[in-house]
Order: structure tokens, then C-alpha cells, then sequence
């Protein structure tokens, strides 16, 4: 997909749930985007042979959030095993919310060692592929943070309980939904059980 000008940036399966899948796929910027679809939806052999044939063995195919990163100079191609994608909807509160992460949540994620972190919000300019239904909320900060593995996950959540308390208030009061996914990236999930089987 890269010589269209799009790229994939990580497949992931849904942990606990065998039959969902997440990827990432990431553009220069919106009129690479629209290049991209064009050519691979509407022009490639690829799909004109094999498209209908893909969308058949999917259901709720068009969960899809249009990102862009809240800051420049963002990697998000990782190998590490496990990543996890913190939904906070801010009810007009947005901007409160990324001054209060930026200000206090990094610092202290800091301290339990979550580094590996990156954030998001919702690309507003108008899906020019409405063929592809997209996501797209004013309200909407995302976080994806990246770990060894899930029990690296596991051990640094019981940190996070940690938080003081008056942080931990602050983010209450403002984010009005919190909504996470755990992800197991496939290829570096294959990659370790390929090099274990030798």
C-alpha cells in the first residue's frame, strides 16, 4: 500500500476476542489520504479482484476514527507485543483535559515508567471519501501507549493506582467518558512464536 502513498502502521487483535482486529493506517496528510482511497478503492486491480470477497468475511467494518496527532514528530509503528488505546470523551472540556495531561498526567506516568505514549485528537476537516464512514468528534482525546507485554500492561495499571488523589479528581471532573481497548500487535506476537518454535 505504501507505493499508493498510504501506510500500514500496526494490525492488532482485539485482546480476549478472537474474531475483532484493529490497524492503523496513516497518511502524510488529507490530500494523500484522499489520493490513496481513490486509487486503492476505486482504481486498484488488488481490490477490484479481491474487494467484494473482503468485505464479506467482515461485520462493522467502518468503526473508523480519523486521527491526527495532537503533537508533531509521531512514531506510531512499535515492536513491542502489547498497546492500549485510551478513549477520553471531553465534554467541552477538551482543551482543560490536555493543558491538565500536559501539565500533571505525563509527569506522573512518568514515574511508573509509561513513556512509550502519543496522543490524538479528531482530524475535523470533512471526509472527503464518504464511501469510507468515519468518526469524527471535536470532544475526543486519544491516548496509545505501548508495552513489553501484557503482563508489563498489567503490573504498570496497578501502578497507575497510584495516582494522587487530587489528579485523579481533576480528571474525573473533567473527562465525562473513559473508554480503553487492549491490543496484541500480530506481528510481533507471530515474530516471538516464530523464533520460540525454532
Amino acid at each position: 500500500m505504501h507505493k499508493l502513498g498510504g501506510f500500514t502502521l500496526g494490525e492488532f487483535k482485539i485482546d480476549n476476542s478472537n474474531d475483532r482486529f484493529v490497524w492503523f493506517r496513516g497518511f502524510k496528510d488529507m490530500n494523500a489520504r484522499i489520493k490513496f482511497l481513490n486509487d486503492f478503492y476505486c482504481e486498484s486491480t488488488s481490490w477490484k479482484e479481491n474487494g467484494k470477497k473482503a468485505n464479506e468475511m467482515m461485520i462493522n467494518s467502518d468503526n473508523v476514527y480519523l486521527l491526527k496527532p495532537l503533537h508533531k514528530s509521531v512514531n506510531l509503528k512499535t515492536n513491542k507485543s502489547c498497546t492500549v488505546i485510551d478513549f477520553y470523551i471531553c465534554n467541552n472540556t477538551i482543551e482543560k483535559v490536555i493543558e491538565l495531561f500536559h501539565t500533571e498526567y505525563i509527569s506522573f506516568l512518568k514515574t511508573i515508567n509509561i513513556t512509550d505514549i502519543s496522543f490524538w485528537v479528531s482530524e475535523m476537516k470533512e471526509n472527503d471519501f464518504p464511501r469510507l464512514p468515519v468518526f469524527q468528534d471535536k470532544n475526543l482525546l486519544v491516548m496509545i501507549s505501548n508495552y513489553e507485554n501484557k503482563s508489563d500492561y498489567e503490573a504498570k495499571l496497578q501502578a497507575i493506582k497510584s495516582i494522587p488523589a487530587s489528579l485523579d479528581f481533576s480528571i474525573r471532573q473533567l473527562v465525562t467518558i473513559h473508554h480503553k481497548l487492549l491490543l496484541l500487535n500480530q506481528q510481533t506476537n507471530n515474530q516471538r512464536t516464530k523464533n520460540d518454535a525454532n
